[in-house]
């Protein structure tokens, strides 16, 4: 891994691109189907699998994968995507501080409050959703679809968090995989906890997960990974194999350098998640700034994601998917022997043999057992 002095994508950026209007992402699509909501079907679905007893699809597998989410949703109705007045402290504020203290704090009580990575950015407001979209105004209620989204201009920092999801859990999918669910619980804690310290410290904070603006591209912002083929983050760490939250603020905070981990020409060769992809959602061959769907963004070379493709699946599978997590080579756990291999990803040494040889090894491998 290495700082740079600006984000890897910068050098793919290829003409003019407006901030995204989040009624278009494939969520908010999904939500308002002319056939009928994506959700709601996929839902269905779901009890029919419970009644035909599909291992990895049974009741007892439904219960976690709802459980798992219960507090998000709370977070959701009540925090999310709203600027609040501190609970009990609204005359003191933290003072005599330079930023590298405050930027130490907030980094220090993010990972208490849950976080396994935090990096922080300056606001680039070109990320900030141009309007609130069905699917996040259906569970946030903090604006209405179609609604213009506009940040203040005192909030200049955005602090992005990274959660891990379990490497044992995301085997199972595409049965049910619960832990997106219950990492989205606790990334819903942990960014409404941390806008309450800022809130309570004298300083303003907007808690977040999927709304308000496009979270991969702020993490990318704060040097937290890169965007891999799939159009998901990819740190170093875990690979994508993790859920992101994020607190608009107006706390001083140093900025983090971005990073390039050598994503951009292992993705480049390996293919992986676009040969296993059960939709065929994800794109093969070089980048192209050409849309591959109403989902995606101008402006831009990437490897576009075909939203509803993908959300048709998730329909006929009667539960979300993460199977281009599941079989990515850099979904490892953080033993000796991978951070070895690590290296030479990162260096696109001998990368083909690398894919080669953890496909060969059995890694990716779907593994449904968990009350078994």
């Amino acid at each position: 891994m290495k700082f740079v002095s600006e984000p890897t994508y910068k050098k793919y950026i290829v003409g003019p691109f407006e901030r995204f209007d989040d009624r278009l992402t494939g969520f908010s699509r999904g939500r308002v189907d002319p056939a009928g909501s994506k959700y709601e079907k996929m839902h269905e679905k779901s009890v029919e699998n419970i009644k035909r007893k599909i291992r990895g699809k049974t009741v007892l597998d439904h219960g976690l994968w709802v459980s798992g989410r219960t507090v998000e949703y709370v977070m959701r109705q009540t925090q999310y995507g709203r600027e609040s007045e501190a609970q009990f402290n609204r005359e003191f504020k933290v003072e005599q501080l330079t930023l590298n203290e405050m930027t130490r704090i907030i980094k220090k009580v993010a990972h208490w409050l849950g976080a396994d990575l935090v990096g922080i950015a300056k606001l680039n407001r070109s990320w900030v959703y141009s309007h609130w979209g069905y699917q996040n105004a259906h569970y946030c209620g903090a604006g209405q679809p179609g609604e213009p989204i506009e940040i203040a201009e005192g909030y200049q920092y955005v602090i992005v968090l990274i959660q891990e999801m379990d490497y044992e859990m995301i085997k199972r999918t595409p049965a049910v995989e619960p832990d997106t669910d219950l990492v989205y619980s606790k990334m819903g804690f942990t960014a409404c906890s941390l806008a309450t310290f800022i809130r309570e410290i004298g300083y303003k904070a907007i808690p977040s997960v999927n709304e308000l603006g496009i979270n991969i591209a702020f993490a990318v912002d704060a040097g937290l990974g890169e965007m891999g083929r799939m159009g998901l983050l990819m740190t170093r760490e875990f690979g994508p194999r993790c859920r992101i939250g994020k607190v608009f603020t107006d706390f001083p905070l140093e900025a983090d350098r971005p990073v390039d981990i050598g994503v951009q020409a292992f993705c480049e060769k390996c293919e992986r998640c676009s040969r296993h992809c059960p939709s065929g959602a994800i794109k093969s061959g070089e980048r192209t700034a050409e849309p591959w769907d109403e989902s995606n963004a101008r402006g831009l070379l990437k490897w576009p994601v075909h939203a509803m493709k993908c959300l048709d699946w998730w329909v006929k599978n009667g539960s979300h998917c993460s199977v281009c997590i599941r079989v990515c080579p850099w979904n490892k756990r953080a033993t000796w022997f991978h951070r070895g291999v690590r290296v030479l990803a990162e260096r696109d040494i001998l990368t083909k043999f690398l894919v080669f040889m953890d496909e060969r090894m059995g890694y990716g491998r779907q593994v449904i057992d968990f009350f078994d």
